[in-house]
């Protein structure tokens, strides 16, 4: 979860496990210092407080928000299952339409669920209460999912090597940034807003939101 307190693993065997992650008890600071303590201070308890059934196959990508309280779940058999994130409970369903496996998903803050099956090359956008909003094909196979800071707008890349800029309310293209003709194999956007995009070659660009403007960064590894 974005707050570190939890930890959702997905595994082979078709399970989602969940388990707590905690500060050492015998660390006595602060509440603010205990929020600023490095990753060695917190520990992940012993057995998971949740394992969580229901797919068929094996999972492909999980979400899990404590504001939410919800744990979504995707699947090799198409299916995204909704649990309860903190009681573990089965909330809902959600079937790809092309049986296709969920390849990615990604969840906003506002309750906008997309999910993506690279099989069909297709995007599909729902509510967190599992209605259909909108679809829509990407070109070429994507390799990566991020949302902006705002959670308002889905930035899309892959073998296209360019960066789609899409609604989180319609999946409508809002902009397109194109890169080095190379494909994009990892990205971020940084609190700024900006994209950091990463190629299969090594190659590092950076991208400026605000003024549409690629600043290209040869940056080998």
């Amino acid at each position: 979860t974005s707050d570190g307190s939890v930890v959702a693993t997905g595994s082979y065997d078709t399970t989602v496990m969940v388990w707590d992650v905690r500060i050492k008890a015998s660390d006595r600071r602060s509440r603010q210092a205990q929020a600023e303590s490095s990753r060695k201070d917190q520990i992940v308890s012993d057995t998971p407080f949740h394992i969580l059934c229901g797919h068929d196959d094996i999972i492909t990508c999980l979400f899990a928000s404590v504001d939410l309280d919800i744990i979504i779940s995707g699947s090799k058999d198409g299916t995204c299952i909704f649990h309860s994130l903190q009681k573990g409970r089965y909330i809902r369903s959600i079937q790809n339409p092309s049986r296709s496996a969920i390849s990615k998903l990604v969840v906003s803050q506002n309750g906008n669920l997309v999910l993506y099956a690279i099989d069909d090359l297709t995007l599909r956008l729902y509510s967190i209460n599992g209605k259909h909003k909108a679809s829509s094909e990407s070109i070429g196979r994507l390799h990566c999912l991020e949302l902006s800071r705002c959670g308002e707008y889905l930035a899309c890349a892959g073998d296209q090597g360019h960066i789609v800029l899409r609604s989180m309310h319609s999946l409508d293209v809002i902009m397109r940034y194109d890169g080095i003709g190379k494909a994009i194999t990892s990205l971020t956007v940084t609190p700024e807003e900006c994209f950091l995009a990463g190629t299969k070659e090594g190659n590092v660009m950076v991208y400026s939101v605000e003024t549409a403007q690629l600043r290209r960064s040869s940056m080998s590894r």
